[in-house]
Formats: structure tokens, C-alpha cells, sequence
């Protein structure tokens, strides 16, 4: 029997780390499209766009482990029943609840580690990731320079330039409408300047070469103002066009661990009707930290059964199904989520009944294909007896 628990663990191994590296990837893939035409104008370094995805991974794992069981799951034993590898170990007396064994083996260790993962690694990402994607936020784009085009990127000024010289981000021929003072409208023009943006003061030095500044005031349409220069200085401040870190004390729920999480609700008992809604908030993300794990043992319920009556059909037909019945278990996540949070029901119903609805699904498609299956079995080993006779 080792031997056979052996072979099952091997089958299991190659799909499940595939899926694993696959679903990551395909939600990474698309949180990169979500998030990287905010990041990509605000003219970050790379090692910072590359940490905010990282941290992403986090809940990307938490929601990979238990999609890659089920796709790993179904895969092997639809290779198995395909092959008629299972009709084999069934004649010489193995169980299918035998061959499920070191799948739920598996699954259990799964859900023992993704629940340590949950609580001492997940929470200090989502918290450093939310810090970070803050940092990101405040940051102001990077000032984009364009012919014939006008620039709003600069606060109070208005900046345009008939040719420019990108490499040295020189203008040529420009105006600048200066609206920093309302009472007193400047307009500066220049044959050519040179734009730089001084990190220390946080604001951009404009040098202008052969120019004139024209000045009105708004309040007195008699009064006219015109100056020519062959030098001047413009100084633009722009706050946070710098890139800086910040840190921050507070962590929601889901920067908390199950333990943390606990010792607030505790505290926050004392008034349970003004607390109520953040202590059902909080009481979901705990069971939250436990019940995904332990879809891990579920999925091995829903995917061997599914997998030996699937046969055929490869790791495509394997995903797709996993993403069905996945989806079906999120949705009842979310909406238990919500009812937990308006105190329609409690905050555990609404976290484990998704296992426990698919776990009985599980045992019943198990207990039909056993029947199923000893039914075929009995008239193969039949046939099979009588050719040989």
C-alpha cells in the first residue's frame, strides 16, 4: 500500500506545482494590467514597481494553494481513470477512499502551512503593500514634455514650447503663463530655456535665455507691465514629485493575524452594540484565515470524483472546471461575507458553510462513483475471466 500512496503522491506533485506557478501567474498578469498604467507615468524606479507587485503575491498564494489542489486533483485522477490505472488498482482491492488518502494527506499539510502563511506572513505584506501603494499615490507623475502641446503638469503654471530637445530637456521658442499670483497674470516668453528639476528643494528651475515677461493687473485694466531680459530665473516648487516612503502605525483587519485580530475584539466586546459591525468584520477575517486553508481538504473531496468521471481531457479541462467550482465557492464567500457584515448571519456560518456545502458535494460524488465503479469493475473482471476460460 505505501507504494501505491507513493505513486499517488508523485502524480500528484508535477500538475499541482504547474497549476500552482500557472493560476499565479495569470493573477499577476492581471493585477499588471490593472495597476501598471497607474504606476508606469509617475516615473518610479523599477526596484519599486517590482516590490509592490511582490507584495502582491502574497494574496495571490493564499488564493493559488487551494485553486492548483483541486486542477491538481482532478488532473491526476482523470490521467489515472483515463488510463484505466484505477479499474487496475480497484480488481486487486484498493478503495477509491484508499487512493484519495495521501491526497488528503497532502491537502492537510497544504492547509497547515497556507494558515501559518496566513497569519505571520500575509498580514505584514497586505500592510507594506498598502503603505507602499499609498507612497505611490501621493507621488506626482513625471512632467511630460511635447511640442506644440500645453503642459498642466506644473502647479500654477502653464508651460508651452514650439520645439523641444528631450535628451537635454531643452525648450525652444516657449511661453509660460504664470497664474501663481491670481491679481497679477504674468506671461513669460523666451527664445530658450533650460528646464531641471531640483530634487533637494522639490521644484523645477526654469532658465531662460533672451526673453520678455509681460505683466497686467486684474484690478486695473490701465496697468501694463513689460520687461525684457537676456537671463532669468523661474523657480516651479512641485511637491511630491520625489518618491518617499512613509510609514504608518495603523493595520486593518486584513493586516492583522488571527491572533491580533482576537485581542481587539476582546477589547471591543465592552460595547458590542457600537462595535458591532467592526467586530463582525474582524470575527470574518479570522475565520477567513481558516477556512480557505482548509478548502484545500475540500477540493480533494470535489476533484477526485470529478476527476475519475472526467477521464479524458488533460490539464485544460481540469482548469476549467477548478475555475467553475472555485467561482462558486468564492461567490459564497462574498456574499457570506456581507450578510456576516449587516449581522444577517454570523460571521463563522458565513465563512465555513462554502466547505461544508462543498464537502458534502464531495462525499456524495465519492459514494456514487465507489458504486459506480464496483458496478463496472465486476462485469470487466466477468468478461475478463470468461475470455480467458
Amino acid at each position: 500500500m505505501k507504494i501505491i500512496h507513493r505513486y499517488m503522491i508523485l502524480e500528484f506533485m508535477p500538475p499541482f506545482f504547474y497549476s500552482f506557478c500557472l493560476i499565479s501567474m495569470i493573477i499577476l498578469l492581471n493585477l499588471i494590467v490593472q495597476m501598471l498604467g497607474r504606476i508606469a507615468g509617475k516615473g518610479l524606479d523599477p526596484y519599486i514597481v517590482m516590490e509592490f507587485f511582490f507584495l502582491n503575491l502574497a494574496w495571490i498564494v493564499a488564493l493559488a494553494v487551494p485553486m492548483a489542489v483541486l486542477v491538481a486533483t482532478l488532473t491526476s485522477f482523470g490521467r489515472l481513470s483515463a488510463e484505466n490505472e484505477i479499474t487496475a488498482l480497484k480488481a486487486a482491492g484498493v478503495s477509491l477512499w484508499q487512493l484519495i488518502f495521501p491526497y488528503l494527506l497532502i491537502a492537510a499539510i497544504l492547509c497547515y502551512l497556507l494558515i501559518m502563511f496566513n497569519n505571520r506572513v500575509l498580514p505584514d505584506f497586505n500592510h507594506r503593500s498598502r503603505v507602499l501603494s499609498g507612497d505611490i499615490h501621493r507621488k506626482k507623475p513625471t512632467l511630460a514634455l511635447e511640442e506644440g502641446i500645453f503642459i498642466f503638469d506644473l502647479p500654477k503654471y502653464v508651460l508651452w514650447a514650439q520645439r523641444i530637445d528631450q535628451k537635454n530637456s531643452r525648450l525652444y521658442d516657449l511661453v509660460i503663463y504664470d497664474k501663481s499670483d491670481p491679481r497679477y497674470p504674468t506671461t513669460v516668453s523666451a527664445k530658450e530655456g533650460d528646464l531641471n528639476f531640483v530634487r533637494e528643494e522639490e521644484a523645477f528651475h526654469l532658465y531662460l535665455h533672451q526673453g520678455e515677461i509681460h505683466r497686467q493687473d486684474s484690478n486695473d485694466p490701465t496697468y501694463y507691465q513689460r520687461t525684457a531680459f537676456q537671463r532669468s530665473l523661474i523657480r516651479i516648487a512641485a511637491p511630491n514629485m520625489v518618491f518617499e516612503r512613509q510609514e504608518s502605525g495603523y493595520r486593518s483587519d486584513r493586516e492583522l493575524s488571527a491572533q491580533a485580530m482576537w485581542a481587539q475584539v476582546k477589547e471591543m466586546r465592552a460595547d458590542p452594540v457600537k462595535n458591532r459591525r467592526r467586530i463582525n468584520s474582524f470575527m470574518v477575517e479570522i475565520h477567513k484565515k481558516y477556512s480557505i486553508p482548509v478548502a484545500c481538504l475540500v477540493f480533494v473531496l470535489i476533484g477526485a470524483p470529478l476527476g475519475v468521471r472526467v477521464r479524458r481531457g488533460g490539464l485544460g479541462v481540469a482548469t476549467g472546471l477548478s475555475v467553475v467550482f472555485f467561482l462558486i465557492y468564492w461567490a459564497f464567500l462574498i456574499g457570506g461575507e456581507d450578510l456576516a457584515d449587516r449581522s444577517i448571519i454570523t460571521p463563522a456560518m458565513a465563512m465555513w458553510l462554502p466547505n461544508v456545502l462543498m464537502g458534502l458535494v464531495g462525499i456524495v460524488l465519492i459514494r456514487r462513483t465507489v458504486r459506480e465503479m464496483q458496478i463496472i469493475d465486476l462485469s470487466r473482471m466477468l468478461g475478463f475471466l470468461a475470455r480467458k476460460r
